[in-house]
């Protein structure tokens, strides 16, 4: 039904439900309501589905309660807060199994799970009978939210509060957090954060992140990125707003790169994390990549989507340490729409406990690198969250390594629809093509420097030396200077006038008549002619290449006519008319 909610039988999932409840069990506070805001979200739908269900079942519906019924499930959507809400539903559904017979009934009633968020319904109800693991929970919630639209939440909301009161009508398994104890938590880690030197935000009080899936994404200019390097230097440093949402993030493991295990606890390892990425912003050179430049890469990455990359080379960085927007978002196929990429060198410290979660959502301790050459930490930047005063948010974090190969982007993909991943591959199919996407990116921007095929132009923006300082002022050591990097229209001309004239050795020495396009491709190129064959001889493939872009080109005598055969010259816009030509 979802792309992210893998088919399964119900052999398989009550396998795995039995699997995870054997895991050890976490603190029964783990899936309780964290926050007074989000328990009395959720009491009231609780109280307004009651009314419905809750034996005697009225013979006529109220007008009145069914609007009390969406008056709270639209509350829960405006404040974001489905998570806890799917949390809690599903802590009272697993302690009412503890009785035999109530677990019996949710068996049954998971067989007549149909419609959508009919297997999301199924699942829920048979981990809660198997008592899973909270992790295994969380995640199945993450990926339903990701990939149901707003009118499926809403059904399956009402649905999951009515069966509660169906599998317990006497509410007599309902494990309520008391409120003082959510309050003084909540107060106990603001009190953290404020030690740590974090401070409220003025705008969007309590809030940090907002949806914002419709929203366009405007074109972005000198000035706005600029702009938006402070603000987001400054979110990192500062905002105890983004600190607490990036808590939520840490406290259900969902981000895939962190010091999970920090000595000093969580709000100490958030504030690391943060910090890091604030520095990393904050030296980044800056960059604007045009819909010309955008597009090359994104058809680089689909020519070697069925072959390995190249091994990853810190050579090909335009610079340790960027901040690049696109004009056009980058697509992906979950419908995740990435905006820009930050990047800068990262060493991780063993005493700082940098952990990895895996694809079966174990965590695995991040050891330093051994031969002291720094890692590039990258992190994508999507548009369809917000992230205070800013039109983007970090969505995921990337890591590439000297020497790094990618193997090929297809194995991800269903062979019956190439748009979309196969079952379990959705999160790091993603992953790998944002990593194909910067690295084609950072190739372009440094090609000319390993070759003499030149594709781009870019025009430099300098900041005035008043506005330096201020910049500096505020913690910005990079010089603000903006890069705008487009595709030189005329590379392809510029490309054909290089060639040689005269046949090379080898060939036929026969002579073009006409004149046709030929496509833009990739050409793997020789930095040690000299070299090559004694390489090869010593150890086949050790003579490393580059994969050059060679632009869209027109190939024959500059005097021949266009060839209607290879249907490329008329119908291209860069090709002259001829009108002498019939």
């Amino acid at each position: 039904m979802h792309s992210n909610t893998p088919e399964l039988s119900d052999s398989e999932l009550l396998a795995i439900a039995a699997r995870a409840a054997k895991r050890a069990p976490k603190k029964p506070n783990d899936l309780l309501i964290l926050t007074q805001l989000q328990l009395e979200l959720y009491r009231e739908l609780h109280a307004s589905v009651g009314q419905l269900v809750r034996p005697p079942v009225p013979a006529e519906i109220s007008p009145s309660s069914s609007a009390r019924v969406r008056s709270a499930i639209d509350a829960i959507l405006a404040e974001e807060e489905e998570m806890a809400v799917f949390r809690q539903m599903y802590d009272h559904l697993a302690l009412a199994a503890g009785d035999r017979q109530v677990a019996d009934r949710m068996l049954a009633l998971s067989s007549g799970q149909h419609g959508p968020g009919g297997s999301f319904l199924k699942r829920m109800l048979r981990f809660a009978v198997a008592d899973a693991y909270a992790n295994t929970v969380q995640m199945l919630v993450v990926d339903f939210l990701r990939t149901a639209d707003k009118q499926t939440i809403r059904a399956v909301l009402a649905q999951l509060a009515g069966m509660e009161w169906t599998l317990d009508p006497d509410d007599r398994h309902q494990r309520m957090t008391p409120p003082d104890f959510v309050v003084n938590d909540a107060d106990a880690e603001i009190r953290r954060f404020r030690e740590l030197g974090l401070i409220p935000g003025d705008a969007h009080p309590g809030r940090s992140l907002a949806r914002s899936d419709e929203a366009t994404w405007e074109v972005p200019d000198q000035h706005r990125i600029r702009t938006w390097r402070r603000r987001y230097v400054e979110a990192h440093r500062q905002s105890l707003d983004w600190a607490r949402a990036k808590a939520e993030e840490y406290r259900w493991e969902r981000e895939r790169l962190a010091p999970y295990g920090h000595p000093d606890g969580l709000e100490a390892a958030v504030v690391l994390q943060l910090r890091q990425e604030a520095d990393r912003a904050a030296s980044a050179r800056l960059f604007q990549i045009d819909d010309s430049l955008g597009l090359m890469a994104l058809r680089r990455v689909m020519r070697r989507a069925e072959k390995t990359t190249t091994p990853f080379d810190p050579a090909h960085l335009p610079t340790s340490r960027g901040m690049l927007f696109l004009d056009t978002p980058l697509a992906l196929p979950t419908g995740r729409r990435i905006v820009g990429y930050v990047w800068g060198p990262w060493s991780p410290r063993a005493e700082e406990g940098w952990c990895i979660v895996r694809p079966d959502q174990f965590l695995e301790p991040v050891d330093p690198p051994h031969d002291d050459a720094p890692w590039t930490w990258v992190t994508a930047l999507t548009c369809d969250q917000s992230l205070l005063k800013l039109p983007f948010s970090p969505y995921e974090t990337l890591l590439a390594r000297p020497g790094d190969v990618l193997d090929p982007e297809t194995r991800h993909r269903d062979p019956a629809n190439p748009e979309r991943y196969l079952s379990g591959s959705g999160r790091q199919g993603c992953q790998e093509l944002m990593l194909r996407h910067v690295r084609a990116l950072w190739e372009l921007l440094t090609q000319h420097k390993r070759s003499t095929v030149r594709v781009l132009a870019h025009q430099v923006h300098q900041l005035k030396p008043s506005k330096r300082d201020a910049e500096r002022r505020r913690g910005i050591s990079d010089s603000g200077q903006v890069e705008n990097w487009w595709v030189d229209p005329d590379a392809g001309e510029r490309y054909q006038e290089q060639q040689p004239r005269q046949p090379r050795e080898g060939r036929t020495g026969r002579t073009l008549a006409v004149r046709y396009w030929r496509d833009e491709h990739e050409r793997q190129q020789c930095p040690n002619s000299h070299q090559h064959a004694a390489l090869e001889a010593v150890k086949p493939g050790s003579c490393p290449h580059y994969e050059i872009t060679i632009p869209e080109h027109p190939v024959g005598p500059a005097d021949a006519p266009w060839s209607d055969r290879l249907r490329h010259a008329r119908h291209r816009p860069s090709a002259p008319r001829r009108t002498s030509d019939t």
